[in-house]
């Protein structure tokens, strides 16, 4: 299992609750383009450690939250708030199962 920061929860969360205010598509757009950016950073950080070997199936991991991320913001580009809704749900239920919350301690 990984740790998420609350602060990359929050920013899901709050993803969320606007994805499906039609007024808010384009600042919806711009938050699933940054989260596809670090995804992408983190996919290649990922396949740079080739030699450690895939520990955990961290690559395939990101891909997958990657592929999400992704469909969900073309489905919103196609203006189906339902849809991406939708689907950013399914990221959700993704990290939750896959993540843990970073400790309280650190």
């Amino acid at each position: 299992m990984f740790i998420i920061s609350k602060e990359a929860m929050h920013s899901v969360m709050s993803l969320r609750e606007k994805i499906s205010n039609t007024g808010k598509r384009e600042e919806c757009l711009a938050e699933l383009e940054n989260m596809i950016r670090i995804k992408e950073s983190h996919l290649a950080r990922a396949e740079w450690s080739s030699c450690c070997s895939n520990i955990c199936n961290l690559r395939s991991q990101i891909d997958n939250e990657l592929q999400m991320l992704q469909n969900t913001f073309e489905v919103l580009k196609r203006e189906d708030s339902t849809q991406a809704a939708s689907l950013l749900e399914d990221y959700i239920d993704s990290l939750q199962k896959n993540y843990s919350p970073e400790p309280e301690h650190w």
